[in-house]
């Protein structure tokens, strides 16, 4: 299907569907980019990696629809023996509420924030696209754009215990320029990092020199399991 919409298949395009997928309940919408996110996070699992510890907490940058979320709550709440925290962080407000809703249908307490991230609070102009998880915020405002608030990474970790959070997940698509090119004193709060760099939007090698030269390591992740 995701093939036929690409090439101008129009039948349901856009309508709201659901599924039961890896034991849970998922709204979506019948367009490539809800497809493709269902196949990446839940089919390929490319978020599956041993990281050494279990987390208790993520922080979830470009959650989409919520379907990371919602795999990182699956894989990890039980396993921490305790309460387990999850803010998602979400740019674009369609994709936001039905990121809450998915969260509430799997009974996962969670806070879903209409918003994006940046180094610092603010706002900024949200680029919408046909592709659901292609959306881009810009700096400036340009037609097509619509404004969306910005919360600066540093609010963000103050959300959690003692400002740290044991996961960062980050896509969101060529944003990461913004928060590892310049101040990385914030990662001193992070524990670990699963970023999604888009160098289509910004070059990754020095921003992966400065997570490196933040104290990480940087091995890549679940290659095998990507396109």
């Amino acid at each position: 299907f995701s093939r036929l919409l690409k090439l101008g298949w129009q039948a349901g395009r856009d309508e709201g569907r659901q599924v039961q997928i890896a034991g849970l309940e998922v709204l979506y919408r019948f367009n490539r980019g809800d497809l493709q996110s269902l196949r990446e996070v839940l089919v390929l699992e490319v978020y599956a990696a041993e990281l050494g510890f279990t987390p208790a907490n993520v922080l979830d940058l470009g959650a989409n629809i919520g379907l990371t979320s919602l795999w990182l709550h699956q894989r990890h709440a039980g396993r921490t023996g305790a309460g387990f925290q999850l803010v998602a962080v979400e740019a674009a407000a369609e994709n936001a509420m039905i990121a809450q809703a998915n969260l509430a249908a799997n009974g996962v307490p969670a806070e879903v924030l209409h918003a994006a991230a940046g180094l610092v609070s603010g706002q900024a102009w949200f680029e919408t696209r046909t592709e659901s998880n292609l959306g881009r915020m810009l700096p400036h405002e340009a037609p097509g754009t619509v404004p969306v608030p910005v919360v600066g990474i540093r609010s963000l970790l103050e959300r959690f215990p003692h400002g740290q959070v044991d996961l960062v997940k980050m896509d969101i698509e060529g944003g990461e320029e913004a928060l590892l090119s310049h101040d990385t004193g914030w990662l001193a709060g992070v524990r670990a990092l699963m970023v999604e760099w888009h160098d289509d939007r910004a070059d990754s090698r020095p921003l992966i020199q400065n997570v490196v030269a933040a104290g990480f390591e940087h091995p890549p992740l679940n290659a095998a399991r990507q396109d």
